[in-house]
């Protein structure tokens, strides 16, 4: 098969499709970026050439050009997520004590959301557009050599251009169903997967809101062209109807099932 890469950005439902594309691929060599460029491509580079050849999938954090040509001429998709939505997901994802390289300085039992918000972290501000548009190992083209209209018009050119297939975080089960024509799948069901704790919601003020929305600003343009284009996308409304309705009874299809083998093992290790 043509090499496959999941182009993941931070915080749009990443590790839930990460599941699926393994289970549609289980047979396939895969290689996983982690987001740290020079070692990264230090762990790519250390592999065979037969090794390297033999990789059809390529997942992980890492911006449109990798400067690895197998991933770079793959098939590449993605999933875009309406960027408040996405900065308030990774703030919660700090707030739970998930993000192990921000915990000390931001411990949960004494979480300001004031203080990340003004922190400068770049998962704060408009990461879907510098993803788009980032060559990795080079300075961002979004802070030194383009103007926010520029950046826009890139990031939007590349998504449609480059990206081969791109998906809306707000329509997973619609985005699924897309891939699965698109890509010949067999039907994509899963189980949500690193979801927030809802015993322990962050909450938002306007301020909060107001201020994400200033700091992803590209984001919300490019965003908002996306779904656009996305909404004329045909889909096959009943297989999708089936799909939810089918994939809705999966978390209680699975404890019945481990409830059997449970029993199962109980008894015959007697």
């Amino acid at each position: 098969m043509k090499p496959l890469r999941f182009l993941h950005i931070p915080k749009t439902a990443g590790s839930t499709f990460k599941t699926i594309l393994k289970r549609q691929y289980p047979h396939e060599k895969c290689f996983e970026f982690t987001g740290n460029y020079a070692a990264d491509l230090k762990s790519y580079n250390e592999l065979s050439e037969n090794d390297r050849n033999a990789i059809s999938i390529f997942m992980g954090h890492a911006p449109i050009e990798t400067g690895i040509s197998n991933a770079d001429n793959a098939v590449i998709i993605t999933f875009l997520r309406d960027p408040i939505s996405r900065v308030k997901s990774f703030c919660q994802h700090v707030y739970e004590g998930k993000s192990p390289h921000l915990i000390d300085k931001y411990p949960p039992e004494g979480f300001d959301l004031d203080a990340l918000l003004e922190s400068g972290n770049q998962e704060l501000s408009n990461i879907q557009t510098r993803f788009l548009i980032d060559r990795w190992g080079c300075p961002s083209e979004l802070r030194n050599n383009l103007s926010d209209s520029e950046a826009i018009n890139t990031a939007v050119d590349n998504l449609f251009n480059k990206i081969s297939y791109f998906g809306i975080q707000e329509y997973f089960d619609k985005s699924l169903i897309y891939y699965s024509a698109v890509l010949n799948w067999k039907m994509p069901f899963y189980i949500s997967e690193n979801t927030r704790n809802t015993k322990k919601l962050l909450q938002f003020d306007n301020r909060h809101i107001k201020r994400i929305a200033e700091l992803n600003s590209l984001d919300l343009e490019v965003y908002r062209i996306a779904e656009d284009k996305f909404s004329l996308l045909a889909f096959n409304k009943a297989k999708l109807k089936w799909f939810q309705f089918v994939n809705a009874q999966l978390p209680f299809i699975m404890k019945s099932r481990q409830r059997f083998i449970g029993v199962t093992r109980h008894f015959t290790s007697r």
